[in-house]
């Protein structure tokens, strides 16, 4: 493969980062050209603008690293509350992991960006949406198999996955607001009470 075709993949991982560390209103297509080592036409060439580029940077996060991962702390060979409790202990352990290698703590990007641009790039807010509706899927479906095993009581578990999701985000934002990971430590207890459950130890640590 030569380097004219590696070059949108390249550009979306670069651009994920970016945002991740910075935002999305700050990254500059400059940046992103200088940081993937490619140049402005390339660019053009792949992408009409950052938007453009945004919506496939989502999509490859959440084929390359999201769903691999999700899909593993969600396994069903897990019951329902250890699936939760190895999802919350992965974000921990990836938001540690964050401080330790950059000594800042960046939160979640799809938070983050989408707060930041909801009224200013409508297409890629809704992108960030859709992407939160798939997280909130797989515990939908954690949190049905929980009711049916007799683990929790039978609330929505749309809802209530809408309401765990909600929880986790803001303790991420939290803890990169304080630079520190205590409002992750805090989301087993937080978690439970939402749910009626004790949660867990995690059976196994699963990096983001």
């Amino acid at each position: 493969m030569g380097r004219a075709s590696d070059t949108p993949k390249k550009l979306q991982a670069d651009l994920c980062e970016l945002m991740w560390q910075q935002s999305y209103g700050w990254v500059t297509i400059d940046a992103i050209c200088k940081h993937a080592g490619v140049k402005k036409g390339s660019f053009y060439y792949a992408y009409p603008d950052k938007a453009a580029l945004a919506l496939e940077a989502f999509e490859y996060f959440w084929r390359a690293h999201s769903r691999p991962w999700m899909d593993g702390a969600f396994s069903p060979s897990s019951d329902p509350l250890t699936r939760l409790s190895n999802w919350l202990a992965g974000r921990l352990e990836k938001t540690l992991e964050c401080k330790e290698l950059h000594g800042k703590i960046y939160g979640c990007p799809l938070y983050s960006v989408g707060t930041e641009i909801s009224t200013l790039e409508p297409v890629v807010a809704e992108k960030v949406t859709e992407l939160l509706r798939r997280y909130r899927r797989y515990l939908a479906s954690t949190l049905r198999d929980a009711v049916a095993d007799g683990l929790i009581k039978p609330d929505d578990p749309d809802e209530v996955a809408r309401d765990v999701l909600t929880l986790v985000e803001g303790a991420l934002t939290q803890a990169r607001i304080s630079n520190s990971a205590d409002p992750l430590r805090r989301l087993p207890s937080s978690v439970g009470r939402l749910i009626g459950a004790t949660i867990p130890e995690a059976s196994k640590t699963l990096t983001l």
